[in-house]
């Protein structure tokens, strides 16, 4: 297993500035989501990292050694990239077993390896098809074979579900997730989709214009995200202006809101945030906290339904699971627990 470290990498291309001062500690044994937006840099940053562009400046280390100057082939690196790359002419078996053909491998070592992973990937009885009798899901498989075959220290991903339809996504991301964990490879896996990394990884770094925006466990960028950019990038939907009164109080147009919060004076300007699938609603007041308010908006979804509820001089986002549809116009309580809510500094 590898550790992964950026010390203040950045690349430019000419006068453009992909990455600025990136800082990031991937431990072994983890997988890693790089996340945001399309051109925010997240490619460029597995491509220094696995040795296919330069750094323009800091330092790439594997287990501690610097190799920001060393070639891919030397970084023993494995990346799987969004296209399969397999070549048509050949079976999966030789597919998988071209890395080592090359390299000059015995047959019957290669052989032997070949059986192994291909039934770790769970394509044995695939092993003499081509490419073109396999579905999406399967040529990924066949993909992601071809590079761990080669006994790679860091294994890379360039988004490589984006070619597959919303089934097969889910599957793949559960296969990708579990082989992840029995093999133990220090894994960074890039993607521009919110569930994708939530699901995948042990940490995510939330990219934004070639810098940080946030880097930690899945849940802790949901639930506490450190911007505004952050929360709406992960789907806040609720994000109620307000001013802290005090370290617990913040005034906004819901009311008076109670939150935690240990930093920030009195009179600054914050945004509470308030997931939608965190506020209970209900037609009758059940405590003097409870919030008024009307429904303008139903969605049913199948499993849930979101309800867009204005109250006093804003609206509020609900989502619940679809036991049951409150009618539009009827009037109804919200309750925002203080343990739900998370205050972001403007």
């Amino acid at each position: 297993m590898t550790e992964v470290q950026l010390r203040s990498v950045a690349k430019r291309f000419g006068d453009e500035v992909a990455i600025e001062a990136l800082d990031l500690r991937i431990p072994d044994g983890e997988l890693v989501a790089l996340l945001g937006p399309s051109g925010c840099g997240k490619t460029t940053t597995l491509r220094m990292i696995s040795g296919l562009e330069t750094p323009s400046a800091g330092q790439i280390l594997f287990e501690g050694r610097d190799v920001s100057g060393v070639s891919v082939q030397e970084r023993n690196v494995g990346m799987v990239f969004q296209r399969y790359a397999l070549f048509p002419h050949m079976t999966v078996e030789k597919n998988v077993a071209f890395g080592l053909s090359i390299r000059g491998l015995p047959k019957s070592e290669i052989a032997e390896r070949v059986a192994e992973i291909l039934g770790v990937v769970q394509l044995s009885e695939y092993r003499k098809r081509f490419p073109s009798q396999l579905s999406g899901g399967q040529m990924q498989r066949v993909a992601i074979a071809r590079t761990l075959i080669t006994e790679p220290d860091v294994l890379m991903m360039d988004e490589p579900l984006a070619n597959l339809d919303t089934g097969l996504r889910g599957e793949m991301r559960r296969f990708i997730r579990e082989l992840q964990q029995r093999l133990g490879i220090t894994t960074i896996f890039v993607t521009h989709d919110q569930v994708e990394a939530m699901e995948l990884a042990d940490r995510v770094a939330v990219i934004f214009d070639g810098r940080l925006a946030q880097y930690g466990a899945p849940d802790r960028l949901y639930r506490k995200p450190a911007s505004l950019n952050v929360a709406r990038f992960l789907g806040a939907t609720n994000l109620v202006p307000g001013r802290l009164r005090d370290p617990d109080l913040v005034d906004t147009p819901l009311g008076t809101l109670v939150c935690p919060w240990r930093q920030g004076q009195t009179g600054d300007a914050v945004h509470v945030m308030a997931r939608s699938e965190l506020i209970d609603i209900g037609t009758e007041r059940t405590a003097p906290t409870d919030i008024e308010g009307r429904i303008i908006a139903r969605e049913f979804f199948g499993a849930t339904v979101s309800y867009s509820v204005a109250c006093q001089n804003t609206h509020v986002n609900v989502t619940e699971q679809a036991r049951r549809m409150l009618e539009l116009g009827a009037p109804v309580w919200l309750k925002l627990a203080p343990e739900h809510m998370w205050i972001i500094p403007e």
